[in-house]
């Protein structure tokens, strides 16, 4: 899981560093995409791992991560409209 966690990371940082040197308003929506992406992600595991283990709580907490990254892409389309 940490793994998985850690090359989203990898990934973003790459991403962000190669948008530093171009536009620092898409380097701020990427960022933007990879944390909620990260959210739906840690949220997901979260749930599986609540589920295995029959934790309710667990499997809450991750629903309710998971629709903070959702909620999160949900407000960063909306703002992508408004800018366009």
């Amino acid at each position: 899981m940490k793994n998985l966690l850690l090359g989203f990371s990898l990934a973003a940082n790459v991403a962000l560093a190669y948008l530093v040197l171009q536009d620092k308003d898409q380097l701020k929506e990427l960022q933007s995409r990879a944390d909620n992406a990260v959210d739906k992600v840690a949220g997901k595991a979260q749930q599986i791992k609540g589920t295995l283990t029959g934790d309710v709580s667990a499997k809450a907490k991750g629903d309710l991560q998971e629709g903070r990254g959702e909620a999160k892409d949900i407000v960063d389309d909306v703002k992508a409209e408004f800018e366009a």
